[in-house]
């Protein structure tokens, strides 16, 4: 499983061209506003481009083997935006992965940025070597085509057979992505940090400031570990700790799922609402669930757009897939013990949902849609090469059997969401060439810029542990701990992590204490589950919670947003999502219910602040709500006014 995906839920936006781009305030020489390259033996400027709402992307040349006396050009592309005030430095943020693509999240991770930052320091993202714009390495129909898994239950056979397949996968990945197996070494993380060293050349900055999320703190730190001279500060979120054993990490993330899980559950328990609606103990619960998919899969209707339905299974692996991606965000593990709830209950859809938002899925067909901003491919290329994942004078097979025969030592075989530990099993079959590549260089004891760690304590893709660690080798740098936090926890609004972000980067200084815990605010309280009949909805401020929740959800969430989408309501009707050009969208029901003959009518509308930024004029057989953009709620409810 890729360490991370995603960082937040994005706004969904029309990106929209402007005018030029006019860069200012940096190293090279600018001509008619636009950068020219600098003059050093950095890569040379092959385009120069609009690329977004708000940056340039400028293609540069690089060496696809930077640790080779000679070898061919490839071409890395990166994104640029200048400070909109006296510049004070350069800010490259490293996205995660391996295999996201930083140029297409920029305009929204923009968005999230104070103007303090964007008005101090030009704003740097990229297409790391194999992703999007910069030689992209893909092998879809290879992926598609394998699909074996394994875990530690399994005999001797059963792992002769996944191996004969791991095998042939990583081969069929070469031959469709065009590269001989030889050039597996080129995507490791070790290559594109010296990708950044051209580009910083070229730009004439002499030092970066560099922010890592999630992977993007390992490409960070190899960077920093090559280049120390070359950073002004190091910012890193969700930390990967690189001197960790990749199954050492594989097993303390998937026991953070867990354990995350487990949290949540116990947390259900201890909320009224929630509480209310799970049957008994919400682990049990969950636990009696998982045991009855393992035995069969349970039927149910799909509502489809046209006013029919279709007969589908919920399985045990939708529901560990609706889990573990949910587990990351706080507000989405909210939303996975609703969805548990309500399958408990005997409405499957939810969780159905649920886990097809969160493997990208159609919502209609249940199809896999194509995710331009991440590539599978590119991840295993970076992990498998970035790890030695078969230690010298062992075989492949061999490294299995300890693979999966150390799972119960490492405390993961049969906890709930154990498949965390068996993600990067491909790796072990994946193509080597001769020599192995060495490990990026470790961070200096004593590095010459100030070093600042983010993490959270309910962090399962990259747990505390890994900041811990991290620390603890640098006692100058600071750490920051949110208490209930989510995956990456920089740009959530949570002033004490935000505020030692922006003092950093606006006076260089880090927080004044090596370790800093702070306390998450409120998170999205959980909405109790629609009521069984009409008399169930009592109040008019509750309906709307409700209607914003279902309509809010992991489907809207999911939704890219370049074409409309309708969806069949549970109980009848449509729910049409469609975006103008100015970036809101607009949901239209049409006798949308989710409560036996509550039908609801009328639009809803969300502008870029998302939940909270919503606004709608509905109306129920009992109610006409209308809520305007600023929160105030009017209309009728069961024939009075709304106060």
């Amino acid at each position: 499983m890729p360490r991370s995906r995603t960082r937040r839920a994005a706004p969904l936006l029309v990106a929209l061209l402007t005018g030029p781009l006019l860069l200012s305030g940096c190293g090279p020489e600018l001509v008619d506003g636009t950068i020219e390259p600098f003059t050093s033996a950095g890569g040379e400027l092959v385009t120069r481009e609009q690329c977004g709402a708000d940056f340039e992307c400028v293609t540069l040349t690089v060496p696809s083997d930077h640790f080779a006396p000679a070898s061919r050009e490839w071409e890395v592309t990166f994104a640029v935006r200048p400070a909109d005030g006296e510049r004070k430095g350069v800010l490259v943020t490293a996205t995660g992965g391996p295999g996201s693509s930083g140029i297409l999240l920029a305009d929204v991770r923009l968005q999230s940025l104070d103007p303090e930052i964007t008005d101090s320091y030009d704003v740097v993202f990229f297409d790391q070597r194999g992703i999007g714009r910069s030689e992209p390495f893909t092998c879809d129909d290879a992926l598609w085509d394998f699909d074996d898994v394994i875990d530690s239950s399994s005999d001797a056979d059963e792992r002769d057979r996944y191996a004969r397949a791991a095998e042939r996968f990583g081969e069929e990945c070469f031959a469709e992505a065009g590269l001989p197996p030889a050039e597996a070494r080129l995507f490791s993380t070790r290559q594109a940090a010296e990708d950044l060293e051209v580009f910083r050349q070229w730009y004439g900055a002499e030092q970066l400031t560099l922010y890592g999320e999630s992977y993007g703190t390992q490409f960070s730190q190899a960077y920093a570990a090559a280049h120390p001279d070359r950073v002004q500060s190091l910012i890193l979120d969700g930390v990967v700790d690189p001197q960790t054993p990749i199954r050492a990490f594989a097993a303390e993330s998937a026991r953070a799922y867990s354990d995350v899980l487990a949290l949540g559950l116990t947390q259900c328990d201890q909320d009224r609402a929630c509480a209310t609606d799970a049957p008994g103990a919400s682990a049990a619960a969950y636990d009696a669930l998982a045991a009855e998919l393992a035995e069969q899969p349970r039927a149910y209707d799909y509502p489809l757009p046209d006013g029919g339905t279709e007969e589908r299974e919920l399985t045990l692996e939708e529901l560990e897939t609706a889990a573990s991606g949910s587990m990351s965000v706080p507000y989405m593990r909210v939303q996975l013990q609703r969805a548990l709830n309500a399958a408990v209950e005997g409405d499957e859809l939810p969780l159905a949902r649920l886990a097809a938002a969160n493997v990208g899925a159609d919502p209609n067909t249940g199809e896999v849609l194509p995710d331009p901003s991440f590539s599978y491919a590119l991840f295993l290329a970076v992990e498998c090469t970035d790890h030695p994942f078969v230690p010298e004078g062992r075989s492949s097979r061999e490294e299995l059997d300890a693979w999966l025969d150390g799972a119960a030592e490492a405390g993961v075989a049969g906890i709930r969401l154990d498949d965390i530990y068996y993600a990067d099993l491909p790796c072990l079959f994946w193509p080597r060439s001769g020599e192995p590549v060495p490990p990026p260089p470790p961070a200096p004891a004593d590095p010459p810029h100030p070093v600042l760690l983010l993490t959270a304590d309910t962090d399962p893709n990259t747990p505390a542990g890994n900041a811990v660690r991290v620390h603890g080798r640098d006692p100058d740098a600071a750490l920051v701990v949110l208490t209930g936090g989510p995956h990456v926890v920089f740009g959530w609004g949570e002033p004490c992590v935000d505020e030692a972000v922006l003092r950093l980067l606006g006076s260089g200084r880090l927080p004044d204490r090596p370790v800093t815990t702070c306390e998450s605010m409120p998170g999205q309280p959980y909405t109790p589950l629609p009521p069984e009949d009409a008399d169930g909805y009592e109040d008019a401020w509750a309906t709307v919670d409700l209607l914003l929740t279902e309509l809010l959800g992991p489907t809207f969430e999911a939704w890219p947003g370049s074409a409309p989408l309708e969806v069949g309501c549970p109980e009848g009707g449509v729910a049409e999502y469609s975006l103008d050009m100015g970036g809101t969208v607009q949901i239209t029901l049409d006798g949308c219910a989710w409560t036996p003959d509550v039908p609801v009518d009328g639009t809803v509308e969300v502008g870029d602040g998302g939940y909270g930024d919503a606004s709608m004029d509905v109306t129920l057989p009992f109610a006409v709500l209308e809520l305007d953009e600023d929160g105030w709620l009017d209309g009728l409810f069961r024939g009075e006014p709304i106060e």
